[in-house]
């Protein structure tokens, strides 16, 4: 099955809110519901979407989650709908998002050297 045809598949099934979320492909977009809403699914699609109707490069966008089981289902699915570029697409939790810009730019906090990220014991 092609790209396409897996995105119009899944995207035929979102309501008429969910699709006006998918389809705004030009700035940001917060997507704000309750548990097992779709939210996951609609911001997979949206990313999807940018990817095949735009040139958008993959590592050009952002995706912010608050656990690591809906970044890791985020990315499942979008490799499910886009394949291999689904890994250049940038999906972190916000902590681990911090911890990403505070190793790759350590001169910016310069004031943190010596200090480390606790594990889940600590």
């Amino acid at each position: 099955m092609s790209k396409d045809a897996i995105f119009h598949k899944l995207y035929s099934q979102l309501n008429r809110e969910q699709k006006e979320a998918v389809d705004m492909i030009v700035g940001p977009v917060m997507v704000v519901a309750g548990p097992g809403t779709g939210k996951t699914q609609i911001l997979t699609l949206r990313i999807a979407n940018i990817l095949l109707k735009t040139q958008v490069n993959a590592s050009n966008i952002l995706a912010l989650t608050f656990t690591q089981a809906a970044a890791t289902n985020m990315r499942e699915r979008l490799h499910m709908i886009i394949g291999h570029e689904a890994h250049h697409v940038n999906i972190f939790t916000f902590h681990a998002f911090c911890a990403h810009i505070i190793e790759n730019h350590p001169d910016d906090f310069w004031d943190m050297l010596g200090m480390r990220l606790l594990d889940d014991v600590e």
